[in-house]
Formats: structure tokens, C-alpha cells, sequence
């Protein structure tokens, strides 16, 4: 398929001028309000929204019938030569997993968190832009690469999902990035540089809140979740919320666990 294939009935013709000699035919650059194919600029907003839900058709495909370029990630996206080893891999499997507006989201935000790293004069400027494109998810996203989460726990997630649900485990593991983002101020992220004192302190806290459905503790790594076991034995958990607690142990002997405590279905008061 070509460009005039994929834009046919959404652009006029005659705003598509292209010289295949000087330009690639099969190149659209988008940001947040134009887009640009070859020579022409289109900032009409009803058109602009159309090639927006035309790409959207292919969002879960694994490639476009044209080169997509998003000029606000022009210098990141595909670039990864800031990033470690071990990010620049971390990247690749999430693509194979989430969706390409995810994926865009979590690079700008490495992005934003280099910026700040660097002491970058760009770094404020970034973090709106962030925020601005993805005010769902940029600010919760940047936060959990910003903690060390993001690379120390959602990562190692994709081989637990894998070997608990091996036939639809980009589906499950869809839902579970999603929840995590959405309900990201009820979880308890615990890493390896995580004390029992401050899994105490920041668990107290989330069972002071009013209306909440549940508290939700995730970790990685046998020392890990022996944190957790000796916060709740501590603090009666079990005895006075309902929990779910699910264990998961991979083929490499990775172990990992999500505890669910239920505000909802407390058994007493502490």
C-alpha cells in the first residue's frame, strides 16, 4: 500500500504534492496539530484528526502501510543511543506487547527523565509536553520510571505473564500496565532498595484513605516478597482487611507477587 492508498478519501489529492525524486513517498510526519507529507503542511483540524484515526486503525498491527514520524519524539523514538543496554532492550519488548501510543508515552518520559538527569534547560519544557500529549498517563508513566519501577518491576512482569498465560499474555499483560497506571496512586511498588519501614509507612498511609477500593503491593524477587509477608504479619493485614494474594513463580525461577488488599471488605477495625 502507498501513501495515496492510505490517505485516499481522507486529503484531496491536490494537497498531496509530492516529488518522489526529493522526498520519500511513503513519509508522514505528525505532531500534536499538523501533519506533513512531502512538501505540504496540513493544519486544518478536521483533517489532521482523520489521519490521527486512520493510524489508529493500525494500532494493533505490527507495521504501518506507511513510515510514521512523531516530531515530537523525532530525536528519541527510534534513537536509543542515550539509553542503557539494558533500557534500549527493555523498550523492544514492550513494543511487542503494548500499543504504539504506549510505547511513544513511556520513551518521551525516559526522555523527560534524561532531561532532568542531564540538568537539561529543556527538561521543564519536556515534562509539560508529556503531560500535555498524555494527561491520563504521561505524569504516572514518568513516575515510575522517575521511582526505578518501571525497569525494575513492570519489565520482569512480561516473563510472569508469559508463563502464567502463554496463549493470551499481551492481552493480560495489557490490563495489568493499564490497572497499574490507572489505579498508580493505590500500589505499592517494592524494589530491591526498599526498607520493611517504608513499606509500613507508605501501606499506613494508603489504608488512611477514604473510599478507596484496594491497596495493591507488587514485587519481584524472593527478598521482596518476604518484605511484604513480614509488613503484613506486622500490621495484622490479614486479619483485618480480605486480601488476594497471588504468587507467581517462572520457568527461570523468577517469583513475583501481587497482594490486593480490600479496603471494602474489612473484617475489623485495627
Amino acid at each position: 500500500m502507498g501513501i495515496f492508498d492510505f490517505l485516499k478519501g481522507i486529503i484531496p489529492e491536490k494537497l498531496i504534492n509530492i516529488d518522489l525524486r526529493k522526498t520519500d513517498n511513503r513519509k508522514i510526519i505528525i505532531n500534536s496539530n499538523s501533519v506533513i507529507i512531502g512538501e505540504n503542511k496540513i493544519t486544518d483540524p478536521k483533517i489532521v484528526d482523520k489521519i490521527f484515526n486512520k493510524i489508529g486503525e493500525y494500532e494493533d498491527s505490527e507495521s504501518l502501510p506507511v513510515q510514521i514520524v512523531h516530531k515530537d519524539l523525532e530525536d528519541s523514538y527510534f534513537e536509543y543511543e542515550d539509553l542503557s543496554i539494558e533500557q534500549n532492550t527493555n523498550i523492544k519488548k514492550l513494543k511487542e506487547i503494548l500499543p504504539i501510543e504506549d510505547i511513544r508515552c513511556i520513551i518521551m518520559a525516559r526522555r523527560v527523565k534524561r532531561a532532568y538527569d542531564k540538568k537539561s534547560p529543556e527538561a521543564k519544557n519536556l515534562h509539560n509536553k508529556l503531560n500535555s500529549n498524555y494527561p491520563e498517563k504521561g505524569c504516572r508513566v514518568f513516575n515510575l520510571i522517575g521511582g526505578g519501577y518501571f525497569d525494575e518491576m513492570l519489565i520482569p512482569f512480561i516473563e510472569i505473564f508469559k508463563s502464567e498465560h502463554e496463549d493470551n499474555y499481551v492481552e493480560k499483560y495489557r490490563d495489568f500496565f493499564n490497572n497499574t497506571i490507572h489505579f498508580f496512586s493505590l500500589a505499592i511498588f517494592v524494589g530491591n532498595s526498599k526498607t520493611e519501614e517504608t513499606i509500613e509507612k507508605e501501606l499506613n498511609t494508603r489504608l488512611q484513605l477514604k473510599d478507596i477500593p484496594f491497596v495493591r503491593i507488587h514485587a519481584i524477587g524472593k527478598n521482596n516478597i518476604e518484605k511484604i509477608e513480614n509488613v503484613i504479619e506486622k500490621l495484622d493485614i490479614e486479619n483485618i482487611y480480605s486480601t488476594k494474594d497471588n504468587k507467581f513463580t517462572a520457568p527461570s525461577g523468577l517469583k513475583a507477587q501481587i497482594l490486593e488488599i480490600r479496603m471494602k471488605e474489612k473484617k475489623k477495625d485495627k
